[in-house]
């Protein structure tokens, strides 16, 4: 089967997945512990600003924005193949890690930002490990309330929500509800998620022929533009 393509661009958005090998269940806190670590450290070099992020016991999320159109390989290469390495060592363990690739997705900003990054949190209260976001302690809602960037960095499209800290992540909690209210969807066999115009041109950029669900898709999740309601921040309402 050929690689699926890699599509990026100068300050692209990206949601990338990782998922260990044969789907086990191999991660445990100290391997949370060394991938952020890792992950933190591949942020710093290579100037990489992370959005958000989930870790999970066979799999992880992550949403970040890239500074030019090479960096997305170079980063995925040294944050997947130095933690496999490290994993392994440690673990005593041979052999493949990960399940190919990692995939990734190309997200429409600002209209995406939000859904994608409460499709995030939601991974751990879906799948039975916490029975809210902030109690989940591996992914990156736990910086929101206090708006703590020593990990995360906030995205322009949290910061436009409201005009206070407080605010913003109360009106982030009604995203995350409805959010939690819809199905659930893999974001995984998408290349684009966005308005049908955002895909229009990403297909027209990239070269890729309509048609293919499995790859090019909208990210419909109820309502609306990647089924986010017309969330109006302050700054966007003052402006019109």
């Amino acid at each position: 089967m050929a690689r699926p393509p890699r599509f990026t661009y100068t300050r692209a958005l990206h949601h990338v997945t990782l998922r260990c090998n044969n789907k086990e269940f191999l991660f445990d806190r100290a391997s949370f512990q060394l991938f952020r670590d890792l992950l933190v450290e591949a942020c710093a070099l290579q100037s990489v600003r992370l959005h958000n992020y989930c870790l999970m016991t066979n799999h992880v999320h992550l949403l970040f924005t890239v500074p030019t159109d090479t960096t997305l390989p170079r980063f995925m290469h040294r944050v997947a193949n130095r933690f496999a390495r490290r994993f392994n060592r440690l673990r005593g363990r041979k052999g493949h890690l990960w399940e190919g690739r990692y995939r990734s997705c190309i997200v429409e900003a600002p209209a995406c930002f939000l859904r994608v990054m409460a499709y995030i949190d939601l991974n751990p209260v879906r799948a039975g490990m916490a029975s809210t976001p902030a109690g989940y302690p591996w992914s990156g809602h736990r910086h929101l309330p206090s708006e703590d960037e020593s990990i995360i960095s906030l995205h322009r499209a949290y910061l436009d929500l409201a005009d206070t800290r407080r605010r913003r992540y109360k009106k982030y909690l009604e995203i995350l509800d409805d959010e939690a209210r819809q199905p659930g969807q893999s974001l995984a066999p998408l290349l684009f998620a966005g308005s049908d115009v955002f895909l229009q041109r990403m297909q027209t950029r990239f070269g890729v022929a309509k048609g293919q669900p499995s790859h090019v898709d909208r990210l419909d999740l109820g309502g609306g533009i990647c089924g986010l309601k017309p969330w109006t921040s302050r700054r966007a309402a003052a402006s019109k």
